[in-house]
This record gives structure tokens, sequence and C-alpha cells, in this order.
């Protein structure tokens, strides 16, 4: 539940604090007994469909995540669908959209995989995106197929393919489709990775916006206000109240669908994907190359020393650089102003928090040249 100004709580769902749904006892099981198996495979992979940009591309090649790349399938009759898309173990999956004109028109995204015992289950949706208009994401039940929880798919066993097909309405562009796979038993494997020293004391000029100016709902909008600065960074300035309305999820009712964010820079001339990355090593390799990252972190009272907020269920702030010791420095949109969203926080702290709360997720977004 998120804090209100004041200190109150709210049972509304929002970005600043996105509610994560306490795990099943049957998915905590299924990572326990098969974590030993897991131990020799990757903890997460990315598989995209479309053109990368190649200080993404760089990057992900100096990572724990392989990012592989191809070309979009053929659209056939206002679909595209893949081939079953063979990846490392998983049990869960975050899908990524670009999708450009047609700003009121739908598109949507399924997504299917693979069972153990090799049938494949139903098709689960993603719900609808539009740039313009009602959107909404598709959360269901568990069931022993798995279950979808706003932008990610939950299995209760580890699947190895997947399989997606997207509905395109007429006047719309599909430019990349991006699959983020994890097996979150491993989320912890790579924490306090020796970072890259030439990274160190050295950050991106990023537009520092606080989220907390604006009054009767700002406090809530720590992800579209991330992704305003990001888009600041490259050249692209958006109203933060523009992009939290242009990302609002009416299914959710709240601001912090990942996919949703990623997909409203996209209309903005960006390329973008959510993705998880392992350490803040890998972190480095992005801001080595004058990336700037979205990342999401969850924290107790007095966990996080520094923070303008005393605690959150999940909140994004904007990683710019780090000091000269290698501790992350981030605009943090919890500052009471612009001026004060700029704040450097323990290396081992932040990395923790951030990998416990969502494995790591990121918000990769650059221009699409």
């Amino acid at each position: 539940m998120p804090i209100q100004p004041g200190g109150t709580l709210t049972p509304r769902k929002h970005s600043a604090f996105k509610v994560m749904a306490v795990k099943p006892f049957w998915i905590t099981c299924a990572a326990l007994l098969l974590a030993p198996v897991a131990q020799a495979a990757p903890y997460a992979q990315q598989t995209s469909f479309g053109v990368p940009v190649a200080a993404v591309q760089a990057a992900q090649a100096q990572t724990g995540v392989a990012g592989t790349w191809q070309a979009l399938p053929a659209l056939q009759s206002g679909r595209l669908e893949s081939a079953p898309i063979t990846v490392a173990p998983f049990n869960e999956l975050i899908p990524s959209w670009n999708v450009l004109g047609a700003a009121d028109a739908a598109f949507t995204l399924e997504i299917r995989v693979r069972r153990p015992t090799g049938q494949w289950t139903p098709y689960f949706n993603f719900g609808v995106w539009r740039a313009a208009g009602k959107r909404l994401s598709a959360s269901g039940p568990q069931t022993a197929d798995g279950m979808v929880n706003t932008d990610t798919l939950t299995l209760p066993y580890r699947s190895t393919a997947f399989q997606y097909r997207a509905a395109v309405a007429a006047g719309q562009q599909v430019t990349l489709l991006s699959f983020n796979t994890s097996d979150t038993a491993l989320k912890l494997r790579e924490q306090g990775r020796a970072g890259q020293l030439q990274t160190w004391n050295k950050t991106l000029t990023v537009p520092g916006l606080s989220q907390m100016i604006y009054p009767g709902g700002g406090e809530v909008w720590c992800s579209p206000t991330s992704v305003s600065m990001l888009l600041g960074f490259w050249g692209k300035p958006v109203r933060v109240p523009d992009a939290a309305r242009a990302t609002y999820d009416s299914a959710y009712d709240g601001f912090g669908n990942w996919p949703f964010n990623t997909a409203y820079a996209a209309t903005q001339g960006m390329q973008a994907f959510v993705t998880r990355l392992g350490s803040l090593r890998d972190a480095e390799a992005f801001l080595q190359r004058g990336v700037p990252l979205a990342l999401s972190v969850r924290f107790r009272p007095g966990e996080l020393p520094g923070a303008p907020l005393s605690w959150s269920n999940g909140h994004l702030m904007v990683l710019i650089g780090f000091d000269a010791q290698g501790n992350p420095v981030v605009n943090d949109p919890a500052a009471k102003n612009d001026a004060g969203v700029r704040r450097t926080y323990p290396r081992a702290v932040f990395e923790r928090l951030w990998l416990n709360h969502a494995g790591g997720m990121t918000y990769v977004i650059t221009p699409r040249s």
C-alpha cells in the first residue's frame, strides 16, 4: 500500500508502491525443489524481435543476461505469430512491445508456454494496450498452468519454451517485441559481483524530476516520472502528468504496469523494453555506454539510508552513475522537489533491495537510431 502525504495508507494500487502478490505456496515449493537442477542455467534471458540499438546490444553482451535479437515475423492478416522459442528454464516471463501509429487502436499480446510434460498451455492474455484511450492489463486467477499478475506471467513449474501471438490493428506498426524470462530462484546468484571500476566516479546528466510536486496524485507516479527523466535525457522532454496519463492501467488502477511504461516511451521515438539484470555490474555495462536505467526497489523502514521515503513496497528511480567508491548515484523522484532528487545509496544495500524486490527489474530506454 502506498504512503500518501501525511503518512496515511490507502488500499489502492499505484506505481510508486507497486503491490507485489505473495507467491502461492506451490510456486515456493517448486522453486525449492528444482533449485539445484537450475544452478547451471542463467538467471535470466532477453529474447527480442526487432532491430537492436548498437549500444544496447553491446551492453547486453557484457552482462550475465543473454540478449538475443532476430527479425520480427511477417504480419499476416493482422497477426504476428512466432514459432516456438527455446530458452533456459524459467518460471516468470515479462513481455514488452513497441507499437507506433493509430494511437487509439488496440494492441493485444498473448503467450503460451510448454509444460514439463511437453504439452502447451492455453494462451495467456496480457490485456489491451492503446497509446491513447483506455488501456488495461489482464490479471487472472492462479491455475495449474500459471497466472498473469498485471505484467508478469508466473508459472508453478519451469518451462523451456514459449510462443507468442499478437493482434495488430490497421494503422499500427510493431517495431519491437521483447521477452524477459527468468528463474526466480536464481535472482540473488550474481549479487555482490565486483564492479567495473572504469564506470565509477562518473554520472550522466539526467534531468531531475520529483513526483511529489504534483499534489493529489503525484505521490504514486514514480514509474512515469522515471520514464519522463529518461525521455528528457534523450532530448524528448514530456510533462510528468502527461506521462502518467499515458501509462495509466485502468484494470490495475495504477501507473506501474511495466510494459505499459516502456510502450509509452516507444511512442516518443524510443526503443524501450523491460528486462531483469543480475547485479549492479550488469547495470554498469549500460551506464558505460551512456544509457541510464530505471530500477525498482522495495525497502522496509530504515533499510535505505538517505531515502526520501521511509519505506516502500515498490519504488522506481533512475540510475545515473556511480560515485568513486562504486555506490549507485540515482535520481529518486520521491524527493520533495526537483532540486533534491539526486541521491547516493550504499552499493550492497541498494543492490540487495533491487534484486530481492523485483529480480533486478529495469527499464531500458534509448533512441531507436
